[in-house]
């Protein structure tokens, strides 16, 4: 090898030397943090196995305490029997997980049933919504609960929010008038107006069509 070679040989060991360096130095360091990175990956790796395992098994629990919610014994739906675990229990041991989500919005939707507006609203609180018709409907429940308290613009904004959360033709009309009626409500015609035009033009073959031209012309009155 000529002198040029070996200049760039030297060259090349220069760049990686100081990483060796400091891993000999540190190598107690540099093992103790590769170690770490492992137990987390495999402890993450367990917490799912782990999630996943629970997740079926509230998954059994939901499904046996459904057949009492659908057949509107809402407060055996809730608290269980000899032979079922009630959907606050499975709240309590699996709420986690999404079986035990699922469980809260059951929970809200009997709890409203039973007339324990507070307890339902908790619930629907609890609940982590998504974009879908679960979402929409925990959030359109916990708009109804405010508007029973009176609390009309909270009302409001939670039922259009719930229209916006699943939309679609069927059920989005009907959250779109309960919102302009909230508004209404509150006074707050200007808004109550737009979501009617909102409604009319997005929704134009709903069944609702002539009730919300009712709607624009009394807030048009009112104005």
């Amino acid at each position: 090898m000529g002198q040029r070679g070996s200049q760039r040989a030297e060259s090349g060991r220069r760049w990686y030397e100081p990483i060796l360096a400091a891993y000999y130095g540190n190598r107690r360091v540099f093992t103790g943090a590769a170690i770490g990175v492992l137990l987390v990956i495999a402890g993450i790796f367990g917490f799912n196995y782990i999630q996943g395992e629970r997740d079926a098994q509230a998954q059994e629990f939901l499904g046996a305490v459904i057949l009492e919610y659908e057949r509107g014994d809402y407060r055996i739906a809730l608290d269980g029997s000899g032979e079922t675990l009630g959907l606050l229990d499975i709240i309590d041991r699996y709420g986690s997980t999404p079986a035990g989500n699922t469980a809260r919005f059951y929970a809200g939707n009997a709890l409203f049933e039973l007339q324990e507006y507070d307890q339902a609203l908790a619930q629907f609180e609890d609940f982590n919504a998504g974009d879908d018709f679960l979402g929409a409907s925990a959030t359109a429940g916990r708009a109804a609960i405010h508007e029973m308290q009176g609390e009309f613009s909270i009302a409001a904004d939670l039922f259009k929010r719930a229209a916006e959360m699943d939309d679609n033709e069927v059920q989005s009309p009907y959250y779109l008038r309960s919102a302009a009626r909230a508004y209404v409500e509150a006074g707050e015609l200007d808004v109550a107006e737009e979501v009617i035009l909102e409604a009319k033009e997005d929704y134009p073959e709903t069944d609702l069509a002539d009730e919300f031209d009712y709607m624009l012309g009394l807030v048009l009155a009112l104005q």
